[in-house]
């Protein structure tokens, strides 16, 4: 008596254990993104004054925790660019969605400039501070810590197209219905938190849409690391 070998069992196998992995990313970019922000609020942030600061003590200010602005902009970076990892797992489960590959392609165009926007103004940050180590005026390095919250205004762009589609994916699916409703209302809020580029005035609603979006992004990778759970 001969046995036939199921076909693509083991590449199915393999394929849920990497998209598992995916789906872990997902979960180190939230917890990431959020350690690294609690981080700086506690041990960095303190330090250096605040905005409306002159600009020359709070030049000097950020200069004096030199070390400690690079080690978090350093994290920060880290956390950041994590989530390439979960652009997998995203890919694969629009494509099961969308057979087009539509949405799938959007959101990993969009994630990808969602993991480089954002953490590269860690790199600019480091050069205007490594420039008035070195002798520069300091007044600019207080108008060059303004590179952060704009960066992240910035992101916001990409972030709806991502979000967005990840919403319709899920739509399409199915699947999620409480995570559909919470994405469709951080469309419109972190628009509004992106006019932080017009007036410094709307921050702290980006801030909140950018926590509520971290938050979004780590529960969707727990779910789907769940629903690939190898079988037996």
């Amino acid at each position: 008596m001969t046995t036939t070998p199921v076909l693509g069992a083991a590449p199915a196998t393999a394929d849920r254990t990497l998209a598992r992995l995916s789906a872990g990313f997902g979960i180190a970019f939230a917890l990431g993104q959020l350690l690294v922000m609690t981080g700086m609020s506690v041990l960095v942030l303190p330090h250096v004054g605040a905005p409306g600061d002159p600009a020359a003590q709070r030049g000097q200010d950020i200069l004096d925790v030199e070390t400690a602005y690079r080690v978090s902009n350093y994290a920060f970076m880290v956390a950041g660019t994590l989530l390439l990892g979960f652009l997998g797992v995203v890919h694969v489960r629009l494509r099961r969605a969308d057979a087009s590959g539509v949405l799938s392609t959007v959101a990993v165009a969009a994630g990808s400039l969602l993991a480089l926007v954002w953490p590269f103004a860690g790199v600019l940050h480091d050069v205007a501070t490594g420039a008035a180590a070195e002798g520069t005026d300091v007044r600019l390095l207080a108008g060059w810590d303004a590179v952060a919250p704009y960066s992240l205004a910035f992101s916001v762009f990409p972030r709806l197209f991502f979000v967005g589609a990840l919403v319709v994916g899920l739509r399409l699916a199915g699947t999620s219905p409480w995570l559909q409703r919470i994405g469709l209302v951080l469309l419109p809020v972190s628009l509004l938190g992106s006019a932080t580029l017009l007036t410094d005035a709307l921050f702290p609603l980006l801030a909140l849409s950018t926590l509520a979006y971290e938050l979004w992004v780590g529960a969707l990778a727990w779910q789907w690391l769940r629903a690939e759970r190898l079988p037996g």
